[in-house]
């Protein structure tokens, strides 16, 4: 029983460090309004790959999601040019190489000054270089220029899990869900904070529920990780 349990956290670790941090801009856009509004279960999933966040970047239409809730970052319109500097921030981040990540999102930070998208990136990057004074300082920059970017915000949770501040970021985590509850990744980051670092186990099976629905119960680990936090609660009464 031993060996079984320490396998899934095994392989829960290694789940989470192969997608976790290659985070892609889609809290950026031209328009933004200043006042509008894990395997790891160790280093937290903050978004699908770069083709996805890609995906996201270009519909910039209303986003009607599950549940019917309207995505507050669906009305973000961005050029040609800042998606372009997203893409390659991603591909050089795959690269490591994190300054020449750096110095793009610095250059289109000065162009597009209103935009909460390049702090955001700069504060993956930082994060990545374990610079987490930094990266916490850019996510307040970004969150100021766009309190509604909860991409950014689930990141803060991240930074902070990361630092070993469980209960602050799990009020980041809960922030972020509270601005817009189907964006699955943060019910999955708090899940695995809930899971492994709160002993939490009702609010860990909660929100790793609360993923599976929101990505079509097609996530095979996860979906093994419920088992597991099934049969731990079960124990334990």
């Amino acid at each position: 029983m031993f060996y079984f349990k320490l396998n899934v956290t095994t392989i829960k670790i290694f789940f989470i460090l192969s997608c976790g941090i290659l985070l892609s801009a889609c809290s950026s856009f031209q328009t933004e309004n200043k006042t509008s509004s894990k395997s790891y279960k160790k280093t937290v999933v903050q978004s699908s790959a770069s083709n996805q966040r890609q995906s996201d970047i270009d519909d910039t239409s209303i986003n009607l999601s599950k549940n019917n809730l309207i995505d507050p970052m669906a009305d973000i319109q961005i050029n040609s040019e800042i998606k372009e500097s997203y893409k390659q921030t991603s591909s050089f981040i795959k690269q490591n190489k994190y300054q020449k990540a750096l110095n793009l999102m610095i250059k289109v930070k000065g162009k597009y000054p209103q935009l909460s998208g390049p702090n955001y990136q700069m504060a993956r990057i930082y994060l990545l270089q374990k610079q987490f004074k930094k990266a916490l300082e850019q996510i307040d920059i970004s969150v100021q220029k766009n309190p509604r970017n909860y991409y950014a915000i689930s990141l803060q949770g991240v930074i902070l899990k990361t630092q070993g501040k469980f209960k602050e970021a799990k009020l980041s985590y809960l922030k972020a869900i509270d601005i817009f509850p189907n964006y699955s990744k943060s019910h999955l980051n708090l899940g695995v904070l809930a899971d492994l670092y709160l002993g939490d186990l009702e609010l860990a099976l909660s929100e790793y529920k609360t993923y599976m629905t929101l990505t079509s119960n097609k996530d095979k680990k996860v979906a093994n990780w419920i088992l597991e936090v099934n049969r731990r609660l079960k124990a334990s009464k």
